[in-house]
């Protein structure tokens, strides 16, 4: 599968200086968005098409804040590597720069093959950053998993009237560890409903959506919602213990609408298993297209089991 070029965001004040770079990276092979001439454009832009690096001048005029703020108030909401473009070399600029752990810094004027090595070092340094960050992630998130569910039949009786409610609450904090620790937007966990017809299908049991997707179409999955299986595939694949991972556009069409009208892109869907039979899956969820790792899916089918342990 051929991979998307990255998406290059350009902040630039002067028009000729950002239709120059846009002409440059897109020869290199990169993805070019419209240049952004100010702070409130770069911030929309940045939250609007996810860029994948941002070429950020340190001047712009006629902003209220500089880039280094623009690119701090970014850097607070979108994970997103920066690379600062500018003409200026003093010690204050330079302290205020290295104070945001820049990727790279670029003095003007350079030359085609230094801004190539700087983005490509940039890009390969924040995939790295980000695979290490996610796996801390998700190994707290599963540790959490872990304690909880050793711990929780000492906290409530199953027979006390607090038991649903304290197993709801821990379900959801761990739905929640887990969704943070991979991005996802919702994470929810489908319980299998009695065949009708010839036909399956599953309940929404638990759901927790991702409430800081801001600038991004939200999921519009709700509690008790129900998927009916239109595909053998879908529903032999799960109880057969495989995952299903991908975008939804290759589901089987029942499926697809289900999930595309609730402005779900991609999914990542793990069994739970009682009694050796399917008893539900666990639904990761995300609003944009994406290819879900193998080191994801790895982590994930850890935290499922402990999900399913604690269900059934």
């Amino acid at each position: 599968m051929n991979q998307k070029p990255p998406r290059i965001l350009i902040v630039e004040d002067e028009l000729i200086v950002a239709e120059n770079l846009k002409l440059i990276l897109a020869g290199m092979g990169y993805e070019v968005l419209p240049p952004a001439a100010n702070s409130d454009e770069a911030t929309a832009r940045a939250a609007e098409n996810d860029p994948d690096l941002i070429l950020m001048d340190i001047v712009l005029e006629g902003s209220p804040i500089d880039g280094i703020e623009t690119a701090r108030r970014i850097c607070q909401y979108e994970d997103v590597p920066v690379i600062f473009v500018t003409a200026y070399a003093d010690d204050k600029t330079l302290s205020r720069v290295r104070g945001m752990q820049p990727y790279a810094y670029i003095l003007k004027p350079f030359n085609e093959r230094e801004l190539s090595f700087a983005i490509e070092l940039a890009l390969h340094r924040h995939r790295l950053d980000r695979e290490v960050k996610q796996r801390d992630n998700l190994l707290l998130a599963i540790s959490f998993a872990t304690e909880w569910y050793l711990r929780r039949k000492n906290l409530v009786p199953v027979n006390d009237p607090g038991y649903e409610k304290n197993l709801e609450t821990g379900i959801l904090e761990i739905l929640e560890h887990v969704g943070f620790a991979v991005h996802a937007a919702s994470v929810c966990i489908f319980r299998m409903n009695p065949g009708r017809e010839g036909r399956t299908g599953a309940t929404v049991q638990y759901l927790w959506i991702d409430p800081g997707i801001s600038g991004k179409k939200t999921v519009s999955l709700s509690g008790s919602e129900s998927i009916t299986f239109t595909s053998l595939l879908w529903s032999s694949l799960l109880g057969s213990g495989n995952t299903i991972a991908g975008n939804v556009e290759n589901l089987p069409d029942g499926e697809r609408r289900f999930f595309s009208e609730r402005g779900i892109n991609s999914i990542a869907v793990l069994p739970l298993f009682k009694d050796d039979s399917l008893w539900g899956f666990v639904g990761f969820s995300d609003t944009a297209r994406r290819e879900w790792a193998a080191g994801e899916i790895e982590a994930l089918q850890i935290a499922g089991n402990l999900i399913g342990a604690v269900l059934v």
